[in-house]
């Protein structure tokens, strides 16, 4: 399990498609703050306002947790070793090993996201708000962030199974959050709050009217991972490579 483990981080992490990755954990929050205007109109409010708007957009880079832990299927499902893999190691221990490593992405991506975009956003602060954001208080928002991170890289992983498809899956994961459940979510907050990437972001706690509590929106993605799990499981179970 561990030699698995440590093939598929190594697989993960070789050549420049991860460079493409981290690209995007910083391109993602800087593409919603212009959205909303920030940070050029955080002068119009309190530092502590700020800090929460900080935070919000670095839940943003969870759709890109959920690309990455798809990525660890789909990308040999593209090259065509997905066989090979399951061939000589079996269908179980792939499944483990890509769920296991789908964690360690998906901590990797939003950390690293964080650090990036919010190293190069930090310039563009008042000073206040620089010191604010290092605060014991503010960093309580970080355990949620990561945890949607996280737990969305376990969802695409599992998305990457049922689908197997780069193209299909890369929609799915990265397009359909923005462009669906966003605008539902404006819409039809009692629906959307359901749905995957609106539990993600009630985890991460985003200041935003219909989303559930952090401890509710834990237990509907958990189900949303469960439900995907063990749908990719009965697929698989039987199937040709």
């Amino acid at each position: 399990m561990t030699s698995g483990l440590r093939s598929e981080l190594l697989r993960y992490f070789s050549g420049y498609s991860v460079l493409g990755v981290l690209a995007f954990t910083a391109l993602i929050p800087w593409f919603v703050a212009n959205f909303l205007g920030w940070p050029g109109n955080s002068g119009a409010v309190s530092a502590a306002d700020n800090v929460q708007v900080f935070w919000a957009l670095a839940a943003s880079i969870a759709p890109v947790a959920t690309f990455a832990g798809s990525y660890l299927v789909t990308r040999e499902s593209y090259y065509g070793t997905l066989r090979r893999s399951v061939v000589m190691s079996g269908l179980k221990q792939v499944l483990i090993s890509k769920y296991l490593a789908a964690v360690i992405v998906g901590l990797a991506t939003v950390i690293s996201g964080i650090a990036i975009w919010g190293v190069s956003i930090a310039f563009s602060l008042p000073s206040d708000v620089r010191a604010e954001l290092l605060t014991a208080e503010s960093w309580k928002a970080l355990p949620g962030v990561v945890l949607a991170s996280v737990m969305g890289s376990l969802w695409g992983c599992s998305l990457g199974w049922i689908i197997r498809h780069y193209y299909a899956t890369t929609i799915l994961t990265l397009l359909v959050p923005l462009a669906l459940e966003l605008p539902l979510l404006a819409s039809a907050a009692e629906i959307a709050r359901w749905l995957p990437s609106s539990a993600l972001a009630g985890i991460a706690s985003l200041p935003f009217e219909g989303l559930m509590d952090p401890l509710p929106a834990f237990l509907v993605s958990l189900g949303w991972i469960l439900a995907a799990g063990l749908c990719a499981v009965r697929l698989l179970r039987g199937k040709e490579f």
